[in-house]
């Protein structure tokens, strides 16, 4: 079976044309949408019908055989792209993909579209017949040393020029929402005057459009700006971000500092610590320096305030997850609670001080 990566597509139906049949099989919706686009572009004609199906559980598979026949009568060439949201076809669809392999009108072509594709559905036997008929595209998200790469020649697409660091930042923001990136790219390429995006224009950028991520909050605790901090988790929380995410991001923090400590106690290598939490060769100097500057009792602190935040989500415990999330905030930003008391004015939930509240 060929395996064939978006990139590659349409050079690939260019020198070869476009097969009966594509498999294209991933997790993500924007290398999903480009192979679609590319295969559509190999058939650009006045006489080609394209239709769109998505298997439901009441879903026709004699469409498929129904659409051989009436295609007969009129000789255009259709494009028949058929969804399969769990890649399950059933016992009816597996049956009627097979047969549709072996007698496939050559006025049609079959693309199959599904999500990350394992090993039971590629040896499925509907499976196996599709793909002695055309090759298998592959949309799957890149690995997360690959986005840095991936995000540089997507930016290429737009003109547009990544300054050092750059693509690992947006490697942080965008993996696995690659759709925003493209969308965030093209409007980059309307706002930038030179076509260079630098960590000062991300900054902008972002700030201008409000788009406040869990990640542009960690930047802010990486760089100990406590106001900014609290001012990206107002905007998280206006916009309804799903407060688990954030508290996972906060603890995986809180983790990997407390690790950095005991690695050095012990004088044990980083490097793997590093991997483990995927932290780019160029955010680590950063986090040597919080891990030594911050204590251990202010690090014991902070774990207890997100066993406590957990508790407030989840067990309804009565203490307001914002406030304990502000001081979490103060913890890591300054390594001073005071510092706490002037930050709460930056919010205007009207929320009051719970009783309690740490005291440290």
């Amino acid at each position: 079976m060929q395996t064939i990566y978006p990139e590659k597509l349409e050079p690939y139906l260019q020198q070869n044309g476009v097969p009966p049949v594509l498999l294209v099989f991933g997790d993500d919706l924007l290398l999903r949408n480009d192979a679609l686009a590319s295969i559509r572009k190999g058939l650009a004609s006045d006489d080609l019908e394209r239709v769109h199906w998505l298997q439901s559980k009441d879903f026709d598979w004699q469409q498929l055989s129904a659409g051989e026949q009436s295609m007969s009568l009129f000789g255009n060439m259709r494009l028949i792209e058929l969804e399969l949201p769990e890649n399950k076809p059933g016992r009816d669809g597996s049956a009627a993909l097979t047969e549709y392999a072996k007698n496939q009108a050559e006025s049609e072509i079959l693309v199959v579209i599904g999500d990350r594709l394992k090993k039971e559905t590629q040896n499925s036997r509907w499976f196996k017949a599709l793909a002695e008929r055309g090759p298998l595209v592959r949309t799957q998200s890149p690995d997360k040393s690959q986005l840095p790469a991936f995000i540089h020649q997507r930016a290429q697409r737009y003109q547009l020029t990544l300054a050092a660091g750059v693509p690992e930042k947006l490697s942080d923001w965008f993996e696995g929402n690659l759709l925003a990136l493209d969308q965030e790219l093209s409007k980059w390429q309307l706002l930038s005057n030179d076509g260079v995006i630098t960590e000062d224009f991300l900054k902008t950028s972002i700030d201008d459009v409000s788009r406040f991520s869990v990640f542009a909050l960690q930047e802010s605790i990486q760089q100990q700006d406590f106001e900014g901090a609290l001012h990206r988790l107002e905007r998280l929380l206006d916009e309804e971000n799903d407060f688990h995410r954030l508290i996972w991001i906060l603890q995986r923090e809180v983790q990997l500092l407390t690790a950095l400590q005991k690695a050095k106690q012990t004088q044990t290598d980083t490097n793997a610590l590093f991997r483990q939490f995927m932290i780019w060769p160029n955010q680590q100097p950063g986090y040597h320096q919080r891990a030594n500057q911050l204590s251990q009792q202010t690090l014991l602190s902070a774990q207890q305030l997100i066993e406590r935040i957990e508790a407030a989500l989840k067990l309804d415990s009565g203490e307001s997850p914002l406030i304990l999330t502000t001081h979490l905030l103060s913890l890591l930003c300054c390594n001073n609670a005071d510092a706490i008391n002037d930050g709460l004015s930056v919010f205007n939930h009207g929320i009051e001080p719970n009783e309690k509240f740490i005291q440290l």
